[in-house]
Order: C-alpha cells, then structure tokens, then sequence
C-alpha cells in the first residue's frame, strides 16, 4: 500500500516523498515540503520555532536573532537599530543608550566617563563642567555657587571673593582694583582713598600723613 516514504508522490494527499528518513531536507518526514515556520530546522534555516513571533530568539524568516538584525529580541535587547554607530540612540550591543554607559551620545550628551563623580570634567549628568553649575570641579574651582554674580562670596570664575580679585564683593568691599597700588582711587584693603589715610593720592593729594594734625 502506499505510504509517506515509499519515494511516490500520492496525488492529493503529499506535498512530496523524496523515499528517506531526512527531516533536514527540503521533504519533510511526514511528506510535506519543507517550509520556514513547519518547527523542523531545514535547508538554509538556522532555526526553526514553528511560530510567527519575530521578537523570539528564532526570527520569522528562521534565522537566528542577533544584535544588529533590526528586530528587538525580548529576552535580551532594549532596541536593535540593525547599524553599527555607537553614538546614536541604541548602542552596539543593543542597549538603550544612557549617561554613564561611556560613549558620547550624539547631540545628547557633552562627554560620557562612567564614573559617578560630579567633582571632574564631566559631571554626572554628561555635562561639561562649568563655573556655575554648583560642582566643585577639582583642582579647578575652590567654590561653585550655581550662579555667575561676580559680587558674591563666590565670584563668577569660581573663586573665593577675596580683596584684590578685580570684583567689588557686596556688602563688604566698596572697591576692587586688582591691584598693589596705594595711591590710587581704591587701596589695597578695598576702601576708597581718603585724606587722612596715610597714602598719598596721586594727582589729588599733595601729602597725606595719616593724622588729624
């Protein structure tokens, strides 16, 4: 009697009978034709599930899924953008891009240095360090207020305001000339000149010898 593996086709009833037990060829055991997604791994398949879920390990063209197949793989992948730049959105090995992962995102991020100090050159929001943005940067800066007021405790370069920095500190300096200069219109101990003050004002004062004399 006929059968599925006698080497005839059975009109109507098989796809094929190529008369072996080979399950890998392109005639299934069962005397169908061997097709993607029949859950037998045949031919030039890598794979076969026999399902028509591509986000498996088993695409639905049955190749294997991998990194860089432009399908998202729920097991093992956040995004597949199926490219090979590092700097986008979806990194190379198929990982959501995000600071501290350290390659520079693209019109994202300034810098990327996988550490979690906001005290170096690149803060922990993939920031250039800056005066102003309230980090103390390291051998840089000995204060960081978050703003830019040159007339603060902590001036706009990001260092402690002190006598003879060029910026007027308010509240406590009436003024600031940068300078080692007595004679001038501001002293070095940031007080305006005066008579009286002991310092002789050039083109203003003739003498001064600081007493009421």
């Amino acid at each position: 009697a006929a059968r599925c593996g006698d080497g005839v086709i059975q009109d109507g009833v098989e796809q094929c009978d190529d008369g072996n037990q080979d399950s890998t060829d392109d005639c299934l055991n069962d005397c169908r034709t061997a097709r993607c997604g029949d859950g037998v791994v045949s031919l030039d398949e890598q794979c076969d599930d026999g399902n028509r879920v591509n986000t498996d390990d088993c695409l639905n063209n049955c190749q294997t899924a991998a990194c860089g197949d432009g399908v998202i793989n729920a097991n093992n992948e956040e995004c597949d953008d199926a490219n090979a730049i590092n700097t986008d959105a979806c990194l190379n090995d198929c990982k959501a891009a995000t600071c501290g992962d350290g390659v520079v995102q693209t019109d994202v991020e300034d810098c990327d240095d996988t550490n979690d100090s906001n005290t170096d050159a690149c803060t922990n929001a993939c920031e250039f360090a800056r005066c102003g943005d309230t980090f103390i940067r390291e051998n840089f800066e000995e204060c960081d207020d978050g703003n830019t007021v040159a007339s603060d405790e902590c001036n706009s370069e990001c260092f402690v305001a002190y006598c003879g920095d060029g910026f007027v500190q308010a509240g406590v300096e009436t003024c600031d000339d940068a300078d080692n200069d007595n004679t001038n219109d501001c002293l070095n101990d940031c007080t305006p000149a005066s008579c009286g003050d002991g310092f002789v004002h050039v083109g203003v004062e003739a003498c001064d010898d600081g007493n009421d004399d």
